[in-house]
């Protein structure tokens, strides 16, 4: 920990340069992880920051937008503010539902959590959906590294079933098999048109865009400690959960599931016969730790969650027998993974070590936020991953 006047500084040492108020709007239906800007907090003399401004990592999912606001402060990745907006009421349904805002509609949401959580300055970064990418592993047939720009777009071609005019290709060397002579390369490609329609966003909120990576780098610069051999990390999402195999810090599986928070208040709102919103607090509060009440809310949970999780497990032992390793624990990631119980549940259904996400920990902060941000941690794991890019870019 660090003075700072009368005020602690928690500064994490295993912080990685890689990779509560309640918002009080007419369109905003639910409680917002906010802060007011901590600017004056952290503001020094002694303060010489690289990104002068701080930058914004910004994350737009399909039912909710979050933002987290960095400063470098002594070297360090420092929080300023962070917000969670949810986009329902700005589509006229109910929170949690998931929506398909045109631009203008997405740009006045970001105003408005921008605004609303204290957020300055014009620097941002932000995380492009996993719906619009795809991710593979493929082995280029040559060692000779020099040669791997010039043959990935002739690979490509046998795994990207559209035109490579749109998409944008970035990959990664995992290694090499001198037997077999290939090279084995983490490829992604990113639609074209959805990177220009976050710019255009971007740029209709004011703000100037340092850049932009793929959501699972962003979401596995936040949550994996690049020591660790293997681990698995489970990104619940609204509309679909997504497994992420990362070895040493570099994703070399990814699996999607139709498993998400919308598809579980859905079917609590069928099952119990009431309003989607109540569904939808009843999904937050009770969870799978259950309820006297009503016991049935545990049972319709478990049986939605039951099938995506053997899917996923499935997925996790083939990958393990055909390397012949073992993966270390689970990562349970993004706001699904906050549901009551589920960190036991999936631990029982593994067979192995499960821990929340805890992506503040990449960063320094106030000691006196540490109970809040740990606990709602995983929510924030892709803004905070996008904000560090640009600090790992600019380094």
């Amino acid at each position: 920990m660090e003075e700072r006047g009368n005020q602690t500084l928690l500064k994490k040492d295993n912080a990685d340069p890689y990779t509560n108020s309640v918002l009080s709007h007419d369109r905003i239906l639910h409680m917002a992880f906010g802060l007011s800007s901590l600017a004056d907090f952290f503001r020094s003399e002694e303060d010489t920051p690289s990104l002068k401004d701080g930058v914004l990592g910004i994350d737009i999912g399909s039912s909710a937008i979050k933002i987290v606001k960095l400063k470098e402060v002594r070297g360090a990745p420092t929080l300023e503010t962070y917000g969670e907006l949810q986009l329902g009421p700005y589509e006229g349904v109910d929170v949690g539902r998931t929506t398909h805002l045109t631009e203008q509609k997405t740009i006045e949401a970001l105003v408005d959590i921008l605004r609303e959580a204290g957020a300055t300055g014009k620097n941002a970064t932000f995380a492009i959906s996993y719906n619009s990418s795809f991710t593979t592993i493929i082995d280029v047939p040559t060692l000779d590294l020099e040669k791997i720009a010039s043959i990935i777009p002739i690979e490509a071609r046998k795994y990207i079933p559209i035109s490579l005019s749109k998409i944008a290709l970035n990959w990664t060397i995992l290694g090499v098999d001198e037997a077999e002579k290939t090279t084995k390369v983490a490829l992604t490609a990113t639609y074209n048109d959805a990177v220009t329609r976050y710019n255009s966003i971007i740029q209709g909120s004011g703000l100037y865009s340092l850049g932009s990576e793929v959501e699972i780098a962003s979401s596995v610069r936040a949550t994996v400690d690049p020591k660790d051999d293997r681990v698995a990390v489970l990104d619940f999402g609204a509309s679909t959960t997504r497994l992420y195999i990362v070895e040493k810090g570099v994703v070399t599986k990814t699996h999607s599931v139709l498993m998400s928070g919308f598809e579980i208040t859905k079917a609590l709102e069928v099952a119990l016969g009431v309003e989607f919103k109540d569904a939808e607090e009843l999904k937050r509060t009770v969870g799978l730790l259950g309820s006297a009440n009503d016991p049935r809310v545990q049972k319709i949970i478990t049986q939605e969650l039951e099938h995506g999780l053997r899917e996923i497990h499935t997925v996790m032992v083939r990958y393990e027998e055909a390397d012949g390793i073992k993966i270390q624990k689970v990562i349970l990631s993004g706001s699904g993974g906050l549901l009551k119980g589920l960190s036991a549940y999936v631990s029982d259904m593994f067979s192995r070590p499960v821990h929340m996400a805890e992506p503040f920990s990449k960063i320094a902060y106030p000691v006196f936020l540490e109970d809040v941000l740990k606990e709602s941690g995983p929510t924030f794991g892709v803004a905070i991953g996008v904000a560090l890019h640009a600090f790992q870019n600019n380094g």
